[in-house]
């Protein structure tokens, strides 16, 4: 009986042990996911930091010819 019950208490260890590799495993593929959502998230963050500096730059520009216009049309008036 003793070479038996050595081999049950290797299945078990050997059984943990696939286990924790396995959890590990399921850990490091959701962390990539993870990852690959967060890299994907910051070009996004990026297009339109973009797209809003753009934005900001145009309004500004076009604020800076409507006072210009109003003191123009001043003078002239």
């Amino acid at each position: 009986m003793e070479p038996a019950d050595g081999r049950v208490i290797l299945f078990i260890l050997i059984a943990f042990a696939v286990f924790a590799l396995g959890r590990r495993f399921q850990t490091m593929v959701i962390m990539r996911q993870v990852w690959k959502q967060s890299a994907r998230q910051v070009s996004a963050r990026k297009a339109v930091a973009n797209n809003a500096a753009k934005s900001m730059i145009g309004i500004t520009l076009l604020a800076i010819f409507v006072i210009w216009l109003v003191l123009n049309l001043n003078r002239v008036m």
